[in-house]
Formats: C-alpha cells, sequence, structure tokens
C-alpha cells in the first residue's frame, strides 16, 4: 500500500472516531436522562441504547473503534469507579457494619460462587471451567447499581449501610476470586493449583493493600502538607490512583481494583474540602464512565448470543435471586444485631452491575483464547443476569422496604434544620395536613418544646459528621434550612443536597452586608423561600410584630394580603403534595397555602373562620 494510501486511510478511520465517541456519549447522557425522567434503573436504559447502537443497527462496533486498548480502558474505568465508591465509604459505616459486610463478602461470596457454579452447570449445559469462571465473576454487586437503588429506597436502619459497603468491597473480592477461578481452571495437577491459588491470594492481599496504602499515606501527607497546589489536588489525586492500579497490577494481575479501593477508604478518613472536590468531581466523573461503558459492552453483544441462552438465563436468574441471596444473607448475618426485617431486606438487593459487566468481557475473551469449550455464553449470559437482577431488585427493594417497616411509600416530608417558634409553627402546619416532619436544633430548649408540642425533633448539627447517616429519614425527601445563621443554612443545604438532590434543598434568603452584598455567595446557597426571598432578619420581625405562621386554603382574601403585604407564603399544598413556594414563583390558586400572617389577616381568617361556622350550625 503506498504512503498516500495508508494516510488517507488512517485519515478516515480518525474522521469516524470523533463523531463515534461523540455519539456513545450522548446515547448515554440521553439514556441516563429518560432513565431519571421514567424513573426506571439508568443501567436498564444504558443496556437498551447499547444494544440498540450495537447488535440492532450495527452503528457501533467497539472492537473496530478502539482496537485492543479496549479493555484496558474499561479496566482503567473501573478501577476509577472503586475508587470512587471506597471515597464514598465514610469509616463510621464501616465500623458499625463490620461483623456484617466481612461476612457477605467472604462467606457469602463463597456460598453465591457455589450456588452459581453448580446451577449454571446444570441449567446451560457449561463444562466445569466456564460454569467456575462464570459464577466468581457474579459474585459482585456493585455500588453502580445499588447506590441509586438505596438512593431511591432510603432503608432505616443500619442496611443502608452494609448494602453500600458490601457492593464497593466486593468488587476487588470478586475479580480476584475470577482470576483465581480463570489460572485453576486450566491446570490438571492439584498441587499445582493449591500453590496458585496461594499465590494468586496471596499477591493480590500484598500488592493490592501494599500498594493502596502506601499511595493513600503519601497523597494524604502532600496534600496536609500543602506540597500540592490547590489546582492540581484533584487531577494529581487521579494521578496516584492510575499509579496506584498500574503498578499493583504488575505485581499481580486484578489487584489493581483492591488498590484504588484501598485508596478510596483511607482518603475517606479525612473530611477536607479537597477530598470533597475529588468526590464530588469523581462522581460526575463516574456517571459519565458507567454510561460509556455499558454501551460499549452492550454492543459488543451479538444477538444470536443472546437469543441462544434467553430462555435458560430466567431459570438462572431465578436460582441467583430467590436462593443464592437468601442462602447469602442467612450465612452472613447469623448471631448478629440484625433484625428479622433488616435480614429480610437485604435478601431483596444484590443486582449486579458494570464490573460483572467488564470481568466478564476480560475472562470470557483469555478462556476464548485458550479454546475452552462455552467461553463465548459468559458475557451474553452475564449481561442478561444483569437485566434480570436489576428489574427484579428495582422492583421488589421499594415495596419490599415499605412492607418490612423500613421505608416509607412516598418521601414526601420534610427536614427541618432550626426549631425556634416559626419552625415549629410551620412543622405544625405541614403536620396537621399529613406531611411528615422531623426538626433538628443544637438547642436543648427549641428541642424540648418542639417535642412537647407532639413534634418529632431530635437535638443535633446539621453539620455534623453522623448527621446525614444517623438520623431516621423514612418519608423525607426535602430539607429546609430556617436558622438564624446563613452560613449554617448554605452549609446545611450544600451537605443534603447528597441526600436529597440540589432541587430540593430549600433556606432562608441570606442577610446583606452594608455593602449591599449577600453575607454568603450565591454558589453556596440552595434554593430561596418565599416569593420576595424571605431573611432570618425579616422572619424575626414580622414574629416580634406578631405574626404567625397559618395554613389556609388558596383563595381571593389571601391573594389580596399578599397584594397588600400582609402575608408571606412559604409552602403551598395540593392533593396531599406540598413545594415550597420560591422567589418569583405565582400565588397557589387551589390547595391549601402556608405562611407568615399579619396580625390583621389572623383576625380576617379567624372571623371568616367562625362565620362559616355559624352558617353551618344554622
Amino acid at each position: 500500500m503506498s504512503p498516500v494510501s495508508a494516510n488517507a486511510l488512517l485519515a478516515a478511520g480518525e474522521s469516524t472516531v470523533g463523531p463515534t465517541l461523540a455519539l456513545i456519549v450522548g446515547a448515554g447522557m440521553l439514556a441516563q436522562w429518560v432513565a431519571w425522567r421514567t424513573q426506571i434503573p439508568g443501567i436498564i436504559a444504558l443496556l437498551v441504547a447499547g444494544l440498540a447502537l450495537g447488535p440492532v443497527t450495527g452503528i457501533l462496533e467497539p472492537d473496530e473503534l478502539l482496537g485492543d486498548t479496549l479493555f484496558p480502558l474499561v479496566s482503567l474505568s473501573v478501577a476509577l469507579i472503586l475508587f470512587e465508591g471506597g471515597l464514598d465509604l465514610p469509616p463510621r459505616e464501616l465500623r458499625n457494619t463490620g461483623t456484617a459486610v466481612r461476612r457477605l463478602i467472604t462467606i457469602g461470596a463463597v456460598v453465591t460462587g457455589v450456588v452459581g457454579w453448580y446451577s449454571a452447570k446444570e441449567i446451560f449445559g457449561l463444562p466445569d471451567q466456564v460454569a467456575i469462571v462464570l459464577s466468581a465473576v457474579l459474585v459482585v454487586t456493585g455500588p453502580t447499581v445499588v447506590g441509586p437503588l438505596l438512593q431511591f429506597v432510603r432503608p432505616a436502619g443500619t442496611v443502608g449501610p452494609i448494602l453500600r459497603a458490601e457492593g464497593v468491597l466486593i468488587d476487588p473480592v470478586g475479580a480476584t476470586a475470577a482470576l483465581v477461578c480463570f489460572e485453576v481452571v486450566l491446570i490438571t495437577e492439584t498441587d499445582e493449583a493449591v500453590l496458585t491459588i496461594a499465590g494468586i491470594v496471596g499477591l493480590t492481599l500484598l500488592a493490592g493493600v501494599g500498594f493502596g496504602l502506601a499511595t493513600a499515606f503519601l497523597l494524604d501527607n502532600a496534600l496536609k502538607r500543602f506540597l500540592i497546589p490547590d489546582q492540581l489536588a484533584v487531577p494529581a489525586t487521579f494521578a496516584f490512583v492510575v499509579g496506584s492500579y498500574v503498578a499493583s497490577n504488575e505485581i499481580q494481575e486484578e489487584s489493581g481494583l483492591l488498590a484504588v479501593t484501598v485508596v478510596g477508604i483511607y482518603l475517606a478518613r479525612r473530611e477536607s474540602s479537597t477530598i470533597r472536590s475529588v468526590l464530588e468531581f469523581n462522581e460526575s466523573l463516574r456517571t459519565l464512565l458507567i454510561s460509556v461503558l455499558f454501551i460499549l459492552l452492550a454492543a459488543r453483544i451479538e444477538a444470536e448470543a443472546l437469543q441462544d441462552v434467553a430462555l435458560p438465563s430466567l431459570a438462572f436468574i431465578a436460582v441467583l435471586v430467590f436462593i443464592a441471596r437468601p442462602l447469602t444473607v442467612l450465612v452472613s448475618t447469623v448471631r448478629t444485631s440484625l433484625t428479622w426485617r433488616e435480614r429480610v431486606f437485604l435478601t431483596t438487593m444484590a443486582p449486579r452491575g458494570i464490573v460483572a459487566a467488564a470481568v466478564s468481557a476480560i475472562f470470557a475473551l483469555r478462556l476464548e483464547e485458550e479454546g475452552v469449550e462455552g467461553a463465548d455464553k459468559i458475557v451474553p449470559i452475564v449481561f442478561l443476569v444483569i437485566i434480570g437482577t436489576i428489574v427484579i431488585y428495582g422492583f421488589v427493594a421499594g415495596p419490599a422496604a415499605r412492607l418490612l417497616g423500613l421505608a416509607e411509600s412516598r418521601a414526601n416530608g420534610v427536614l427541618i434544620v432550626g426549631s425556634h417558634a416559626s419552625a415549629r409553627e410551620i412543622a405544625t402546619e405541614l403536620k396537621e395536613r399529613q406531611i411528615k416532619t422531623l426538626l433538628i436544633d443544637t438547642d436543648p430548649y427549641n428541642v424540648t418544646r418542639a417535642i412537647s408540642k407532639g413534634l418529632t425533633a431530635r437535638r443535633m448539627s446539621a453539620l455534623a459528621e453522623e448527621a446525614t447517616e444517623s438520623l431516621d429519614l423514612r418519608g423525607i425527601g426535602r430539607l429546609l434550612a430556617i436558622t438564624s445563621n446563613d452560613e449554617v443554612n448554605a452549609l446545611s443545604t450544600g451537605r443534603f443536597a447528597r441526600v436529597f438532590g440540589r432541587r430540593e434543598v430549600f433556606q432562608l434568603a441570606p442577610g446583606k452586608r452594608r455593602a449591599g452584598h449577600s453575607a454568603v455567595p450565591d454558589e453556596y446557597l440552595g434554593r430561596i423561600i418565599g416569593i420576595d426571598g424571605l431573611t432570618y432578619t425579616t422572619l424575626d420581625e414580622r414574629t416580634r410584630q406578631g405574626w404567625k405562621v397559618v395554613g389556609t386554603a388558596a383563595r381571593p382574601l389571601v391573594a389580596h394580603a399578599l397584594e397588600d403585604g400582609t402575608f408571606l407564603p412559604l409552602i403551598r399544598i395540593d392533593d396531599d403534595q406540598m413545594a415550597f413556594i420560591c422567589r418569583n414563583d405565582p400565588l397557589p390558586e387551589a390547595g391549601d397555602v402556608i405562611g407568615l400572617a399579619s396580625p390583621t389577616l389572623q383576625r380576617e381568617l379567624e372571623a371568616e373562620a367562625a362565620l362559616l361556622e355559624t352558617d353551618a350550625d344554622a
């Protein structure tokens, strides 16, 4: 081939890579958006998008697009996802759930593997070599699918932290188990197999834990001593993580996943703005990586391969869901403090995710290269298991949590930060309309007064380390920060935005400095309540003047009061659904409205109510 022709082909290849990558990213974001709008698991939408672009239309061919770099990129992406999972695992959760989690990722993994191996061999007719590797791959769950489901269900108690920790820690265990099984099934001598297992496990622990701790220690000290400037802190962290992953893998294959998980868990011990910045960036990166990875891996599957294993996979999924998972939970929670309700709920959450997809693709290819019969069935079986478990657990977990009393059907309640008189009045009006509330305050007097009025309240700071984990948030779906401290309000909305989402965290408007600027920069604020933005100063002044929080039906009297400046609407309730009234929102024309009413308006409302009562008696 002439140099001109070669250059032309290279240019043509480069010209297709850019648009194809843009298509993958765009399809991933569209799938995630559709999943959000329709309230279905995001991974289901991503798998559908990947299958549509790959085997259905033939638009996307990942092996031709990325060639030999496909699986290294997949492995590195999985490593970054696991690092984020470890970083988002608070040390308190590990301490409080240690026994159950340790058993789930050890004894439980063995139980799942044995059940998976036997059922795969009997149902699919696979040889032992393939069935063993397949069962090892499927011991993993994964934070990429468990996390979103937990955020949707919001179970009370320790089951949430247990499932989150299991999802993070089981991934490197499953990857190592898959490697061990792959190496062992190709060995014929028993003695050699034992030595191989001992060698792989030993080197994985040595390299993974060793490089992970060393990397985390060096990075932690570099950040604490300010040896890394702020603008390089996040990219330097990722450089350290990638370095530990590669270095550990050079010593022992697949041990890099353990190394990056150790780095994440170690750094999670530090509460600093730098670590929070890394976590925030990595959460966005994780969403992008998951979107791209699932589409790429789903696009590699051949439609014929799925059809060949579709019916047997239904039986296989049933065994994993209804036999393997309950047995795993049963043996892992014996003689623990978990209630029977919590144990039952643990059986309803074990979806497989991106790590199973990635690891299965890698080891299936290697078994095929070794000429092992049936290896080509691993990937389609795993993808059908991923789809089946996500669908089953996605639809079962929520109702199961509610049936077991670990969650409520609607997250329509409000967590109110501050328990002063006006906050208690707001909570009382909401309670009368069957809206759940929880007040938290550091002042014991305010908390005691709230409890004496029949309200649910706790003495706690919204900024405390354990606030987001120890509060019972069943039925709570939004936050209102209404304290006298503008900075506390802003920090509270920032802290709980990760729990409820930025759309559902509200606060009072910050006061103004002498120069006219806000006391807190806008980028740190939650959503401001009040049509004109209610400040605590205004709230306090109105309260001293006799204004009170009242709830009434939306009608012309209230509209006129708003025009006259004798009513400040804060909340609207229609069909038992509440929403805060924010800046520039119109006054509701139906339902109830809760807000601050002047003494004049209070008398008018009382007079109107008395007149209606008289007419009713007549």
